[in-house]
């Protein structure tokens, strides 16, 4: 049987992809130049990726809100919506968040797990709690990757709610107005957005989709703010090594 949150991604990722420019969206993602990097592969019980199986790091610490089942007709809306006219860019990460004892022995985990592959792990210099790592290849700039954001300590008084959660991150040529004008168009109350403020500049305007077996499920729609090429080329330092 099939797990109940793998069988919500391979809804949401069907769902997503009916925006052409979302076309990557399947159950088996495949980056760079060899056959080999995988990037994701939804299995009936595997969530597999360049660290390996990622659903027992979700698994670990739920979080404390209760399950609420995604609405996907509205997603369907908020696609069709997005692409007219074509706001939407491509898929840039898809991203894991999670709680871990230590986020130093975590990262030499992590690369050595993706030094069996022929891709690379990132780091990005973060602005809050968590260590911001990227696993990919950036000499392919603009494909997609995963992220992973590993919470050790933080003095949020929400935690046990937002942890962990998974994020499917898109690039859009709107403004963060116009992002939060579109969500407000479908979902109205529903799903009230979350603005990412990096330096005063919204970067990012996130909507829970949902929690799907205490975990959180988050639409990060990525706003015209964010410059992809000078982000992974200037700003990311590769730690493979």
């Amino acid at each position: 049987m099939e797990n109940q949150l793998i069988q919500t991604i391979k809804q949401i990722f069907s769902t997503l992809a009916n925006n052409s420019n979302l076309s990557k969206l399947n159950n088996k993602i495949n980056i760079g130049k060899y056959e080999q990097d995988l990037l994701l592969e939804l299995t009936p019980d595997q969530i597999n990726t360049p660290i390996g199986n990622i659903l027992p790091l979700l698994n670990e610490k739920k979080s404390k809100l209760n399950d609420s089942i995604i609405d996907f007709s509205m997603l369907k809306k908020l696609t069709e919506v997005l692409s007219k006219p074509q706001s939407v860019v491509r898929l840039d990460h898809l991203g894991l968040c999670y709680k871990v004892n230590s986020a130093s022995a975590e990262k030499v985990r992590l690369i050595k797990q993706v030094k069996q592959s022929n891709l690379n792990i990132y780091e990005e210099p973060s602005i809050d709690d968590g260590l911001w790592l990227f696993v990919g290849d950036i000499n392919q700039l603009y494909d997609p990757l995963i992220e992973l954001v590993l919470i050790e300590k933080t003095n949020d008084q929400w935690q046990d709610y937002w942890l962990p959660h998974i994020q499917i991150d898109i690039n859009t040529n709107l403004t963060a107005d116009e992002i939060s004008l579109k969500i407000s168009s479908i979902y109205g109350k529903n799903i009230k957005p979350y603005m990412i403020i990096i330096n005063g500049i919204t970067y990012i305007v996130r909507c829970r989709l949902g929690i799907i077996n205490g975990i959180n499920i988050n639409l990060d729609l990525a706003t015209n703010s964010r410059n992809v090429e000078y982000l992974r080329k200037n700003v990311w330092k590769s730690i493979t090594d």
